[in-house]
């Protein structure tokens, strides 16, 4: 599995442009195959501070999905909402724990 973290800063003046644009790119990534899960969420501790927390199959689910035209288009129009730089990681994670004394 392939878990994929982004966190950006969104200024009060770009949050109408920003739901917009992030709850067609959750509805459309939902719909793809390789797409476990997809998630958008605002620090209740921090106003503006939004966090994408992303799982999917495999790696080749993730490489369909940065190909799609409306994930380029969101990553194009998100350059421009954002505050400072967005963070984003991608880490494969192990589907299964080794026995112990392996």
């Amino acid at each position: 599995m392939i878990i994929i973290t982004g966190r950006m800063a969104i200024a009060d003046s770009n949050r109408d442009a920003f739901f917009a644009i992030s709850k067609r790119q959750v509805e459309l990534s939902r719909l793809e195959e390789g797409c476990l899960n997809y998630w958008l969420y605002e620090d209740a501790m921090a106003p503006g501070q939004f966090f994408f927390y992303e799982e999917w199959k495999d790696r080749v689910a993730v490489d369909f999905h940065f190909k799609q035209d409306y994930c380029l288009d969101f990553v194009k129009i998100l350059r421009g909402l954002t505050t400072g730089e967005a963070e984003m990681h991608i880490r494969t994670i192990a589907e299964k724990l080794p026995k112990s004394g392996s």
